[in-house]
């Protein structure tokens, strides 16, 4: 490892004493490793839930709305039809597709920190407009308005928690992000379920979500920016200092060398956007396919996350549950919300070990069968109404029963995988298209979740619920299908090795490789240090010569890089 050839090497395809040259690219992480400063500290665990209050209020603020509808009666001057309850439905959605494209475009600019700072600030006069209502067009807005906090938040939290947190636990720590959406939605579903006989109680219901956003605001001043925002305007030393807090057992020689690797990364984020005008850089941004994979990766599980139907069954689980027939519908939309939260903190604790496209592989197909299992049963359930649900008519409560069965199962999959594993995205993308990559990941997530929230009571009434519970399985079995040949393992990768996967095509081989000569690696360094303590700080001092611009996770950022 300490041999300066080895540095020389230029494409990954040499090896040394049998081992491939993908241990370039693993050499920082080894050595912040070796101290085992790879755990979760107490500080680093405050960064993070003070950061996921985003993710609380993401799942809140989307899911209240699925108990608050049918609340709201004629406090807007008459009751709301169908149509009317999908565009304030989808008013949070179309602030989202906004807030998730202007704010994680602008993420390096600003700043994580100050982003979510924005992002909090458009929660909180969101709640305010929606609570304070008294027409149809203000609800609108409010809930416009509170989507771009939506948007915003969807984008920076993961990004923010992905840059922070170290390999080893970079899944958990993203999870708890993730893990705290539908915390958000269960406790919305049981807020609603409590204010059932309150009058004016979908005020009560909105006007709360201003209390995390407050809380989170306050807690931005003990949160401090991202080390990569902080070299990239050139506030080195600030950099080193929140790396020391993070990697708070790491020596000054393993914080020297990960401090560099980070500079150079942000190097190039740095030419790549003073180099090029707008226009340039998303054209390079298509074009170029070690970025346009991962984008397609990202993306592609969003769009799918979005499609399989579980917002639809969020978003309207009053309205569902009601039409089902249960007395409380706000406590029938503790199914979805609770199981999904549930089955979340399973795969969370599960991530970084059978890793992230292991639980897709793995418990995907729990989806399939949640919502083959839903054709059936709506099918039958419904055939006494003609093939559709009808709230004058009074259901067998066995064959409810039955449909609730398919909801749930259907749900565990979904908990277990899209719930948690598409705001991973950030993880997946080079840090100079991180800001950009994820904007786009995220806005296609909020455009797939405008179509299924505008859409899903019309199909309901025309393509029967059978139907579309089948549209919702078309597009499951393609987004597994995609899973299959798209989406590479990143377990045991950092993040700047994640990148390199995409180079020559979308990496499903190249990170088995990878995960596999670290493996060997780990084990060689430990044969090698067998029965006396692990010499870090010399290991840091024998690589200190390694020239940087030669490792071959370079190779796709200049202008040699292939053109599509």
């Amino acid at each position: 490892m300490s041999n300066p050839k080895s540095a020389n090497k230029q494409h990954g395809t040499g090896s040394e004493g049998g081992f491939p040259d993908f241990s370039l690219n693993m050499i920082d992480e080894d050595l912040i490793r070796a101290e085992n400063d790879d755990k979760l500290t107490v500080y680093l665990f405050f960064l993070i839930l003070a950061a996921a209050m985003a993710g609380f209020l993401f799942g809140y603020d989307t899911a209240v709305v699925g108990v608050a509808l049918p609340l709201i009666g004629d406090d807007l001057g008459h009751e709301l039809s169908a149509s009317q309850q999908e565009i304030v439905t989808a008013g949070t959605t179309i602030g989202a597709i906004f807030g998730s494209a202007i704010l994680g475009a602008l993420a390096d600019r600003l700043g994580r920190k100050w982003s979510l700072t924005i992002a909090d600030t458009f929660f909180t006069v969101g709640a305010i407009l929606i609570a304070s209502s008294y027409s149809l067009a203000q609800i609108i807005v409010g809930r416009v308005v509170l989507g771009v906090g939506v948007g915003g938040a969807a984008v920076i939290a993961p990004m923010y928690i992905t840059e922070l947190a170290p390999t080893a636990v970079r899944g958990r720590c993203i999870g708890i992000n993730a893990l705290f959406i539908p915390v958000g939605q269960v406790v919305a579903a049981g807020i609603g379920a409590g204010v059932q006989q309150m009058q004016h109680g979908w005020r009560l219901l909105f006007a709360l979500g201003v209390v995390p956003s407050m809380v989170q605001l306050v807690l931005m001043h003990w949160l401090p920016e991202s080390p990569r925002v902080l070299i990239l305007r050139k506030q080195t030393h600030e950099a080193r200092k929140v790396m020391q807090k993070v990697y708070k057992n790491a020596s000054d020689a393993q914080i020297e060398f990960k401090l560099r690797v980070a500079e150079e990364y942000v190097a190039a984020t740095t030419k790549l956007q003073s180099e090029l005008t707008l226009r340039q850089r998303l054209h390079k941004l298509w074009h170029t396919k070690a970025y346009r994979r991962p984008i397609l990766t990202v993306s592609g599980l969003q769009f799918f996350g979005q499609l399989c139907g579980f917002n639809a069954l969020l978003y309207y689980a009053g309205t569902l549950f009601g039409l089902l027939g249960l007395s409380n519908p706000a406590l029938g939309a503790l199914i979805p919300s609770g199981v999904n939260a549930l089955f979340l903190i399973i795969g969370m604790s599960l991530v970084d070990r059978v890793g992230r496209r292991g639980l897709l592989i793995w418990f995907g197909p729990l989806m399939i069968a949640g919502l083959v299992w839903n054709i059936a049963s709506f099918y039958y359930l419904c055939q006494p109404t003609g093939g559709f649900l009808d709230t004058s008519f009074s259901y067998d409560r066995g064959q409810v029963g039955v449909v609730i069965g398919g909801i749930v199962l259907f749900t565990m999959g979904f908990g277990m995988t899209y719930s948690h594993l598409a705001w991973y995205q950030s993880e997946f993308l080079a840090l100079e298209i991180r800001a950009s990559g994820s904007a786009i990941a995220t806005t296609t997530c909020w455009i797939a979740n405008l179509v299924v929230s505008v859409s899903f009571l019309s199909e309901l009434e025309t393509l029967t619920p059978s139907g579309t519970y089948g549209l919702y399985l078309a597009f499951v079995v393609a987004g597994y299908i995609f899973v299959v040949f798209c989406y590479p393992e990143s377990k045991g990768l950092s993040i700047d090795e994640i990148a390199t996967v995409f180079h020559d095509s979308f990496g499903i081989k190249k990170s088995v490789e990878m995960r596999r000569a670290k493996a060997e690696l780990r084990e060689k360094w430990a044969k090698e240090n067998k029965g006396q303590p692990h010499d870090v700080a010399q290991k840091a001092k024998d690589t200190a010569h390694l020239e940087f611009a030669a490792r071959p996770t370079r190779g796709f950022r200049d202008d040699r890089v292939e053109q599509a």
